[in-house]
């Protein structure tokens, strides 16, 4: 009976490490791989110190997490487009719980913001709101300016009313440090001059000037304009090319402190590789100032945006900007995007034999809406460490 009960008690032993092995192996690799990242809202305020963002306590901060209610909050119908329906604590509640975001953005319109002298009170109140219930959940709120969508100019580049826009909000929120400010989303002078992203191009976009006789606002001066404000928030800043370049970024940095690059890297064809990543984006990343994927996805559309090969390269890609440090929010939390239908706990997945780019609604609302939604939450599960509550007093 001892033998017996020893050979039970060693194959039980062996059983319970193996277990143990196949569940925590894929913590240990990325442990291996991975440094410490902070926890968030509860680490503010963050500086940039070099290539790093860091929190309160010195630990290094990856903003991992979703963007909320697509672009429904940043147009001028945001009273009746359903914007208010859905962007509730319980969006909050399952960016933060099931999504496992330390950090939430959300598209803004100037036109919105401004339909009112000096501005209107009852935007700015929802908007409160949010980063109120995100603060409370310990997520940062990255507030995106956005010129696209109903109503809006569907300008390439800032202007005085993107100045006018960050003299309001970053005077309101200067005293909040887990509210950061995306400066203006995707510009893209080159949809008026044609051609590529030249230096031209970029010193257009760092200092401002004309372009097919519009005057536009550079990002430096934007830079300014929150500084002048007396806030210190991370301020982050997109690359050309709708987000997609910031290969000549190094010669074309910014002045200031607390200043983040964003790229929005959608795969194409031209953005399917790792070469192709390092040409875009990658070979500038390792330069000595921080990088944040502050919009991506992948989803079902007959746009560039929809790439068939997407369930292979999604992975990898992922792995890419692991390794390079780049930190993820992804878009958005909206029908076919990140979710099937309105419900933020049901991601889109690559779960059909074949993946088709093809035509849908700006909502999609099939029930089986194909995206990589699946794969980024395991990939925020993975990497993003959370504050589950504020500390009180």
């Amino acid at each position: 009976m001892k033998r017996i009960n020893k050979k039970i008690f060693v194959l039980l032993g062996l059983l319970i490490a193996l277990v143990a092995f196949i569940v925590l192996s894929p913590m240990l690799r990325t442990s291996q791989t991975a440094r410490p990242l902070s926890s968030v809202g509860c680490g503010a305020p963050y500086h940039v110190d070099g290539k790093r963002i860091l929190d309160a306590h010195g630990n290094t901060f990856v903003p991992y997490g979703v963007q909320l209610d697509g672009i429904l909050f940043a147009q001028t119908n945001w009273r009746t487009d359903g914007a208010l329906t859905y962007l509730t604590h319980d969006q909050l509640l399952a960016a933060h719980d099931f999504w496992h975001s330390n950090t939430v953005s959300l598209q803004i319109g100037s036109k919105a913001l401004f339909a009112q002298a000096p501005y209107d009170a009852a935007y700015l109140a929802a908007l409160d709101q949010t980063v109120a219930w995100a603060t409370q959940l310990g997520m940062n709120t990255l507030l995106v300016l956005q010129y696209e969508g109903y109503g809006n100019s569907a300008q390439v580049l800032p202007t005085q009313d993107t100045s006018a826009a960050w003299r309001v909000l970053a005077s309101h929120y200067k005293n909040n440090a887990a509210v950061f400010f995306d400066l203006f989303n995707e510009p893209n002078p080159t949809a008026l001059s044609g051609g590529d992203d030249t230096e031209s191009i970029w010193s257009l976009w760092q200092h401002g000037g004309t372009l097919a006789g519009n005057v536009y606002v550079g990002l430096q001066q934007l830079v300014d304009t929150v500084r002048e404000s007396g806030a210190a928030n991370l301020v982050f800043v997109d690359g050309l090319a709708t987000g997609e370049d910031i290969a000549l970024l190094p010669a074309h940095l910014l002045t200031g402190k607390n200043v983040v690059y964003a790229i929005h890297p959608y795969l194409s064809a031209q953005h399917r590789t790792e070469s192709d990543w390092d040409t875009w984006f990658g070979n500038a990343a390792t330069g000595n100032f921080p990088v944040v994927a502050d919009e991506w996805s992948e989803y079902q559309s007959d746009a560039n945006e929809c790439f068939s090969d997407a369930p292979t390269i999604v992975p990898r890609f992922l792995a890419y900007l692991r390794r390079h440090e780049i930190g993820l929010l992804a878009y958005a939390l909206f029908p076919g995007l990140l979710i099937r239908g309105w419900d933020f706990r049901n991601p889109t997945a690559f779960d059909e034999p074949t993946y088709t780019c093809r035509a849908t609604p700006l909502a999609n609302f099939d029930s089986r809406a194909q995206g990589s939604g699946q794969l980024l939450k395991a990939y925020f599960v993975g990497n993003s460490v959370q504050a589950s509550t504020c500390p009180k007093g």
